[in-house]
């Protein structure tokens, strides 16, 4: 299992041909978690103009993938993200969410361009684009 991050599939949505060519290889392998949602949709909230028609077009994305959830993931989360804080390689919340609930559902590869916040944390291999 390999999970894609925001970055990705704010890519992917917006027809980035580097991430639709990374999500066709993997197609069979992705999922995302609760947080990548709840950026992307937060993104899409924040605006001014909200567009329905991108509300249901990434409503209908995510429907189609695997999606990992929540549970169990807290204790993780603050194990890593105070790690990185004790060696000077602090990252965003969510990027150590998004790795806590990797790691408890048993996936370890995320897909991202985000490579120096993820390449912090140990057990997590990540692939570019």
């Amino acid at each position: 299992m390999i999970c894609i991050d925001s970055d990705c599939i704010i890519d992917f949505l917006r027809g980035n041909k580097e991430a639709i060519e990374v999500i066709k290889k993997y197609k069979d392998e992705i999922a995302t978690t609760e947080v990548n949602i709840f950026e992307i949709f937060s993104g899409i909230y924040l605006r001014d103009n909200i567009s329905e028609r991108e509300e249901e077009i990434t409503k209908q994305f995510f429907t189609s993938l695997n999606i990992l959830y929540i549970d169990g993931w807290g204790i993780k989360a603050a194990k890593i993200f105070s790690s990185l804080v004790k060696e000077g390689k602090m990252i965003d919340q969510n990027d150590c969410f998004i790795s806590a609930i990797m790691l408890v559902n048993g996936c370890n590869r995320i897909i991202t361009r985000n490579i120096k916040h993820f390449s912090r944390i140990k057990g997590i291999d990540v692939i570019s684009y």
